[in-house]
């Protein structure tokens, strides 16, 4: 996978939006240790030209 072709995927996550969630739990013996949440919104946003 090249550069470009990295590029264009992004470019068409990105233009029709993805929603990313995960957790991750960490736990030695039955008890929390850590505890990791991810929610992510990626899309594009259209910003209007000045004149």
């Amino acid at each position: 996978m090249t550069a470009d072709d990295l590029v264009e995927v992004l470019d068409r996550v990105i233009t029709a939006g993805v929603v990313v969630h995960g957790d991750v739990l960490i736990s030695l013996a039955g008890v929390d240790l850590i505890r990791l949440d991810l929610r992510a919104l990626l899309a594009a946003v259209d910003t209007p030209e000045v004149r």
